[in-house]
């Protein structure tokens, strides 16, 4: 038996134990006649949903019963088995780009396009680049659950103490790096040496620099030894040199209080985290948010992630579950959950009263950056993984010589996966 084969033995043992033990009470159960239940992997977003669930009602005739699987691999494995039994919940929390394309070729997920379609004739959504995330062989498999900015979150108070303003080139961006150091303040909290996050810093830079080569790169079009890599890569290493960054063990959890304290000045991060920050005990009015400033030569560009609330395909109640589809993105239901999201929705008129949150659309509405999907869901699923980790290993040893090896482990994995992935 081979490694991976041993590897998804294991994952598939559990996963079997959890959608078991999830059968055995009330996970996978149908709702009751006016619910939807509602798989997702995030317990705290519960209140929100059943927030947004009372207007879902008054609009579709339906309210949310969220049943939360906390850890995200289980959560994953869990959704592709149940959806092939009787088991499956009728509304799935789910994943954009690459990541949905890979359950939707699986039969996982219905087809939602008359949902697309009428939040465009009202008006609650006209964005076509995030439509195509949403898109596999010229359907929709997903509504937006949210869509997020990546931003520079930045302790106002702090910066006011250094003399800092918010930075409109990279050049004044480096000065705060520096400005913040000489101090002994940490300038950017930057984990990821075991997770997804390692990709923020690599996706960051390499679409700022060049937002075309992005979208060609992790469309299979373009090599990770190209010379934008490699450009991009030393911009990171420069950070690194700078003292910019924290220790690549460091937890998001810990961050609303380093802030609070005043011992980190920037992180870039989803503006989905904004809550986090408000729900330590960060206020309102201490917490900022502006867009990177493209690196000299760059352009203005953002990356976008965008969590899709999907109707499976073998659901109890799908035909009610299309209905809540197609009524998610009212305003009304907006407003109620990314009131409790505290993050921006894909209707552009609906942004929650935070202070961060409205200065980041404001930057958007008024500079106009070209959007990308992130990198997590932008090219196939087991490509993305592998390289997560390799730019967690340069993390920790962030050289030139390191980001080296990095690109070329990284290229050698995309023509597999990319190979795979069109077979």
């Amino acid at each position: 038996m081979s490694r991976r084969t041993a590897l998804a033995s294991s994952f598939a043992g559990a996963a079997a134990l959890a959608l078991s033990a999830c059968a055995r009470g009330t996970m996978s159960l149908p709702a009751p006649s006016d619910v939807l239940s509602l798989f997702n992997d995030n317990p705290s977003w519960a209140p929100g949903f059943e927030d947004a669930g009372r207007e879902l009602r008054t609009a579709a005739g339906y309210r949310l019963a969220p049943r939360a699987v906390p850890n995200v691999s289980n959560y994953q494995q869990i959704v592709r088995m149940s959806a092939q039994t009787d088991s499956s919940a009728d509304l799935i929390k789910w994943w954009n780009g690459y990541r949905l394309r890979d359950v939707a070729r699986a039969g996982i997920l219905a087809d939602v396009t008359p949902a697309w379609d009428e939040a465009e004739r009202r008006g609650w959504c006209d964005d076509p680049t995030l439509r195509a995330s949403f898109t596999s062989d010229g359907r929709q498999y997903g509504v937006p659950l949210y869509k997020s900015y990546y931003a520079v979150f930045y302790s106002k108070p702090l910066f006011a103490r250094l003399g800092l303003e918010v930075p409109t080139t990279w050049q004044e961006f480096l000065h705060i790096v520096d400005a913040a150091h000489a101090r002994r303040i940490t300038p950017i909290a930057s984990g990821g040496a075991t997770t997804w996050e390692s990709s923020i810093w690599f996706q960051q830079l390499l679409n700022g620099l060049d937002h075309q080569f992005y979208l060609d790169l992790t469309a299979g079009k373009r090599s990770y030894t190209d010379a934008r890599c490699r450009e991009a890569m030393g911009l990171w290493s420069d950070l690194y040199r700078r003292g910019a960054f924290s220790s690549p063990d460091v937890s998001a959890s810990d961050l609303p209080g380093r802030f609070a304290q005043g011992r980190t000045a920037m992180y870039l991060y989803g503006t989905w985290n904004t809550g986090a920050f408000l729900d330590a005990g960060v206020k309102d009015a201490d917490l900022g948010a502006f867009l990177l400033p493209p690196p000299p030569g760059g352009n203005r560009s953002v990356l976008v992630e965008s969590g899709v609330l999907a109707v499976s395909a073998h659901a109890h109640k799908r035909g009610a579950a299309l209905k809540a589809a197609r009524s998610w993105l009212d305003p009304s239901v907006q407003k109620a959950w990314t009131g409790f999201l505290r993050d921006t929705s894909a209707d552009p008129s609906v942004v929650p009263d935070v202070g961060a949150v409205r200065d980041v659309v404001a930057q958007v509405r008024d500079e106009r950056p070209s959007q990308a999907v992130r990198y997590w869901e932008a090219s196939p699923p087991v490509l993305i993984e592998g390289n997560v980790q390799d730019l967690s290993a340069f993390m920790i040893d962030p050289t030139a010589a390191r980001a080296a090896q990095t690109l070329q482990s990284m290229q050698r994995r995309a023509e597999k996966e990319w190979k795979a992935w069109k077979s």
